[in-house]
């Protein structure tokens, strides 16, 4: 990455929480992550499940300030396939 292009804030994020489980392109799925890139959940559910966590899935409610929530939920909705 360019310094003319830099990463958003949401996939700065991502990559140092969530590519553990998830992997950087979201379809790792380690420790029953769910593949992201095949999610049919809308923005507020996605917010939801980052906010307060789901089974294994730990929440970032109480360590991510809200825009920062918002910049990973709109990292995470890149992964989508595209029909």
């Amino acid at each position: 990455v360019s310094e003319a292009n830099p990463p958003s804030a949401g996939k700065m994020i991502f990559n140092a929480q969530c590519t553990h489980c998830h992997g950087r392109k979201g379809d790792l799925g380690l420790s029953g992550a769910k593949d992201l890139t095949a999610s049919t959940l809308d923005r507020k559910e996605v917010l939801a499940l980052v906010r307060d966590g789901k089974g294994a899935m730990m929440g970032y409610g109480s360590q991510l300030k809200p825009n920062e929530l918002e910049a990973v939920v709109d990292h995470v909705l890149t992964f989508r396939q595209r029909p």
